[in-house]
């Protein structure tokens, strides 16, 4: 009787337990996404360069593509004084993440500062035990007025 009790049950524990791991995984993954692009805020290339995979691909909203090299030049250039995210949903899959929401930036350049929001997906891979992103795709981009 315990062992069929035990049967019963184990099923019923795993899926809580693989749940459970989803649930943190997911909850990390949101706040990794933050933490990305506020370290773009502060340029910190040094720390951004683990998080990024070595193949990562940034297609901006104008259509231009950049690799890692050039993103991270951008980065260390630029200056963004707010990249916010918003309404993040993760979808996660054995090894891989794909991670769709809203960011709302502001880019200060030389005559003026650039107000707009934008809608994203990006892909996260599990590469040995640290998630990277591998790559960010603008899919909507406003531009205040």
């Amino acid at each position: 009787m315990k062992k069929l009790l035990l049967i019963a049950i184990l099923p019923t524990s795993l899926l809580l337990e693989s749940k459970a791991q989803v649930a943190r995984d997911s909850a990390y993954l949101v706040a990794l996404n933050q933490r990305i692009d506020s370290l773009v805020v502060i340029r910190n290339v040094t720390a951004l360069d683990s998080l990024y995979a070595v193949d990562f691909v940034f297609s901006h909203g104008s259509g231009r593509v950049e690799g890692k090299s050039g993103w991270l030049t951008t980065v260390g250039r630029a200056n963004y004084p707010l990249r916010q995210h918003d309404s993040v949903k993760v979808e996660l899959h054995p090894g891989l993440a794909v991670v769709k929401g809203k960011m709302s930036i502001q880019k200060i350049n030389k005559d003026k500062t650039d107000r707009y929001h934008l809608r994203y997906i990006r892909v996260y891979a599990l590469r040995g035990r640290q998630w990277q992103l591998v790559s960010h795709n603008t899919t909507t981009e406003y531009h205040e007025p």
